[in-house]
């Protein structure tokens, strides 16, 4: 639009110096200088309308003192005229900024660290993807624990997929959300009618549920199966974990035998700018991995409140804090609290338990959990401690023994070596997935091979579980792991970890001893 204003400037400019003689008076030339002027305020002028006046009629006054009945000017007002009627003209219509939903459903599709389709107006959205995790494990493992019976199974050297899941989510008509996921590495132990078992690998849902959002007050609700509100590494996927396995507090209450998922319905929302974030809900208390639940007036309270302290430079500096709780009848009126390795092999039927409490009865049972997050550049600090009370625990066929109490705790560090920071997902107050500053590549090069280094990052964790009370005891962990970190892109990872752990055996010190293992994981997600 400016440029056809300059040339139409231009070109007035050479009519009027064609329009004098060579040989005219010095007073002509005043007279034509006198008039540039004038045009040339007058073009600003128009300039600046055009500017602020977004129509395709276009009726701009000329400026005072600037009219009149000169001939010449008038002619110049239609020429700038015309240009501005033509310049307006080409301009596209401004689009409205409201739309009917579901109006337009072609879609577009890109990778967004995975495959995604989407509207223009973001309405309708579906993402395409899944995770595999392919492990190694090696032991060294006392015999004294080795020949526990309360083990279980025996430590064994092996290789497995950890998971395998394949997953669809999105959003339909703006406010429904919606997961649809399910693992191929869920296992059982299958009894035959001769009196044999075999170990079979089963399908299971893990995220199943639709969630309604843009609710007022509460934000937003969501159904089906998805993670109980308790706990910072609970609530964090396992696609974005610091260890090849989360901590013991996770096979010992979150995850228990339903693999931290529970069918239910709960309401979230996040407040003051996403610095704080709440969600409770209403589940059913379930020891399957396949989502359902049979049994009279069985239910789980679950809440949890977190906040942000300090929150700086788009999270790379940041202090998370958190509490949450569960209040939960028993499933069939029994329950039990029982842990597999730091580091695994084969399918889950054939994973040793260090420790294990067995069924026991009991009333009703609380939860609390205390959590404590901070970034700082490229290191990573996370604590939990969580606390299990059991009201009326007995054996069957023992006396009651009151209130039983069992409880863990973790810290750990992690430091980047290439200078990335832990990603922090606000609306989920949860850890998100790592970028590197520069992924990895090997590829041919004029002068030689071309090299892209990754993401490298070391930690260190302490993990601590007991499971001893009141003669209902499972046991106690102690647990050192070191990790090495590799993330050769957003979407894939390699992960070593050296675990050593001292076991108190639940039944006599006959069974005490160290468990050493080293593990290794290839994993990709999209």
């Amino acid at each position: 639009m400016m440029r056809a204003f300059s040339l139409s400037a231009s070109a007035l400019a050479v009519w009027l110096l064609t329009a004098i003689p060579v040989s005219a008076q010095d007073s002509e030339f005043q007279e034509l200088r006198a008039r540039m002027e004038r045009v040339e305020r007058q073009n600003q002028y128009l300039l600046q309308q055009l500017q602020q006046q977004q129509r395709t009629k276009i009726d701009l006054p000329i400026p005072d003192g600037e009219g009149g009945d000169d001939g010449e000017l008038s002619s110049s007002r239609k020429i700038f005229q015309a240009a501005l009627e033509g310049a307006a003209a080409a301009q596209p219509e401004a689009e409205p900024d409201w739309h009917e939903v579901g109006s337009d459903k072609s879609m577009h599709a890109k990778w967004n660290n995975g495959l995604e389709l989407e509207t223009k107006n973001k309405d309708f959205r579906i993402h395409l993807g899944g995770r595999t995790q392919l492990d190694y494990s090696w032991f060294r493992v006392d015999e004294s624990v080795q020949s526990d019976p309360t083990l279980g199974n025996r430590f064994r050297d092996g290789v497995d997929f950890r998971r395998a899941r394949l997953r669809a989510d999105g959003t339909m008509y703006e406010v429904i959300d919606f997961e649809v996921e399910y693992d191929f590495m869920q296992g059982a132990r299958v009894t035959t009618p001769g009196g044999g078992s075999f170990n079979e690998a089963l399908t299971g849902p893990t995220d199943l549920n639709f969630t309604i959002t843009k609710l007022p007050t509460v934000g937003n609700l969501r159904i089906g199966n998805h993670k109980e509100p308790i706990g910072f590494e609970h609530l964090t996927s396992s696609r974005y974990q610091n260890f090849m396995e989360r901590t013991y507090m996770q096979d010992a209450f979150y995850g228990g035998f339903n693999n931290g998922f529970s069918i239910g319905a709960s309401l979230f929302n996040t407040m003051f700018d996403e610095r704080a974030r709440w969600q409770a809900g209403v589940f059913s208390p379930n020891s399957t991995v396949f989502g359902f639940n049979t049994g009279g007036s069985e239910v789980a309270i679950t809440g949890r409140l977190t906040g942000l302290l300090m929150y700086e430079d788009e999270g790379r500096n940041l202090v998370h804090v958190g509490v949450s709780g569960r209040h939960a009848t028993m499933d069939d009126g029994l329950t039990r609290y029982r842990v597999r390795p730091a580091i695994r092999s084969g399918l889950v039927a054939v994973w040793p338990l260090p420790a294990d409490t067995g069924s026991f009865n009991g009333d009703t049972q609380q939860w609390v959990n205390f959590e404590l997050v901070s970034v700082l550049g490229p290191w990573t600090f996370q604590a939990e401690y969580l606390g299990a009370y059991i009201q009326d625990a007995f054996k069957t066929g023992s006396a009651g023994v009151g209130t039983v109490n069992y409880k863990g705790y973790y810290v750990e560090a992690l430091y980047f070596l290439t200078g990335e920071h832990r990603a922090y997902i606000r609306k989920n107050a949860a850890f998100d997935r790592v970028v590197p500053n520069e992924n990895f590549f090997l590829v041919p090069g004029d002068c030689g091979s071309i090299f892209g280094r990754g993401a490298w990052q070391i930690g260190v964790k302490y993990d601590h579980l007991d499971l001893d009370d009141k003669g209902i005891d499972g046991g106690r962990l102690d647990d050192f792991t070191v990790g090495l970190n590799w993330f050769l892109n957003p979407n894939m990872k390699v992960q070593w970890n050296y675990n050593v752990a001292h076991r108190d055996s639940p039944v006599s010190g006959a069974g005490d001893g160290l468990i050493q293992g080293f593990g290794m994981r290839v994993a990709h997600d999209f």
